[in-house]
């Protein structure tokens, strides 16, 4: 049977010290393991614009197909994030929620404007709301990550 006694003081407090400092090193490696892709804030915001600007599409084209393949790759965009990363988009406090829903709300809020812009028989002006829409996404996106990254890393 080991006996705890038998260590000295400054053996007590050495071995304190080695775990301290694995316990550092882990929480600095979480935190450098926590930086957020470059490529995630812009790949949402184009996601975005590519369904903003839907109505330019002829009527022949198959819209659906498109609103389906804008669904599988954001699908793929969160389990690409959540494999860089290891934060599961999907456990939102308040905060993510409201941009989560601000950024929805607004890619419909562009969307409209592009329906009333082809109905006006002005395509090309919807480029400029699919690029209102791509920048607002992107935005909302660096701001949605950056809350998750905080949450996370408050209680690394």
């Amino acid at each position: 049977m080991e006996n705890n006694l038998s260590y000295g003081r400054s053996n007590q407090q050495s071995d304190a010290a080695v775990l301290l400092g694995d316990l550092e090193s882990d929480r600095a490696g979480l935190i450098e393991r926590l930086k957020e892709p470059k490529w995630f804030a812009p790949a949402f915001g184009a996601l975005a614009a590519v369904f903003i600007s839907t109505p330019v599409l002829p009527e022949t084209f198959n819209r659906g197909f498109v609103l389906t393949s804008i669904v599988m790759t954001g699908v793929l965009l969160v389990l690409g994030y959540q494999w860089v990363t290891g934060i599961k988009l999907l456990r939102f406090r308040v905060l993510e929620g409201v941009l989560f829903g601000i950024a929805i709300l607004t890619t419909l809020f562009f969307f409209s404007v592009s329906l009333g812009l082809a109905a006006s028989g002005l395509p090309l002006w919807i480029v400029a709301s699919a690029i209102a829409g791509f920048l607002a996404a992107t935005g909302l996106a660096l701001l949605g990550a950056s809350a998750m990254r905080e949450r996370v890393r408050d209680v690394a």
